[in-house]
């Protein structure tokens, strides 16, 4: 694993191919190009917020490209401090931002109905079939009451970071805890989604660096 991430002149080329697009559509954002970048004072209490050490290449993104701004499919949320505490940000709604749970690995699509079929029955409610198809949506409502849409949510994004903001209810995530962490997942926006791993054009699958890389190579050569 790399000790030290290189995103030198990353920011620079961002902010290039992004100037250049608008210019052709003739429609200026309503949004920067970049948040400010974090200093590391900034990012320790991030970290000492949600106990947890952000992935090495995320962290470096954050003090030396900046907090949000462009990215694949669409754009990052933005890594904001919202009356005193952090939180990501995404469609600047700032009401709803999404706050890392790292209390436990993140769990990947092929053992989601195990975990939940042991969530609910410590809650107290016995699913007597598995349910795979609405993600036990139903049984955390049942067992959680007015909270069940919010728990579930919650318990499906624990240990990853609402990482980007895909359009159309699409989202993409960073793992942060659990044995894929680095790595990236994409999903859907139906009810029960998989999450899927972002992966390169051999394969491979992609950490932060890689994936965010990639993207920016490919939309320099679509401005060319």
């Amino acid at each position: 694993m790399n000790t030290h991430t290189d995103w030198s002149e990353v920011r620079e080329r961002v902010i290039a191919v992004e100037e250049e697009r608008r210019a052709r559509v003739r429609a200026p954002s309503q949004y920067p190009v970049f948040e400010p970048a974090l200093t590391p004072a900034e990012i320790a209490e991030v970290e000492a917020q949600f106990g947890v050490a952000l992935p090495d290449e995320y962290r470096t993104f954050l003090a030396e490209v900046g907090a949000g701004g462009p990215g694949p499919a669409l754009e990052l949320t933005s890594l904001r401090q919202i009356n005193g505490k952090w939180g990501w940000v995404w469609d600047d709604d700032e009401d709803h931002p999404w706050l890392l749970d790292p209390s436990a690995p993140f769990v990947e699509t092929e053992d989601w109905a195990d975990q939940q079929m042991a969530t609910l029955r410590a809650a107290g409610y016995d699913p007597t079939t598995r349910d795979e198809d609405d993600d036990y949506l139903d049984g955390y409502r049942k067992a959680f009451g007015d909270a069940g849409d919010e728990v579930w949510h919650l318990e499906r994004g624990r240990g990853a970071i609402h990482i980007s903001d895909n359009g159309c209810g699409m989202t993409g995530w960073l793992i942060v805890v659990g044995p894929h962490r680095r790595e990236l997942r994409d999903r859907d926006c139906a009810v029960n989604p998989p999450f899927e791993p972002y992966v390169d054009a051999r394969g491979n699958r992609h950490t932060f660096q890689s994936w965010y890389l990639e993207w920016l190579e490919q939309r320099e050569r679509a401005v060319r």
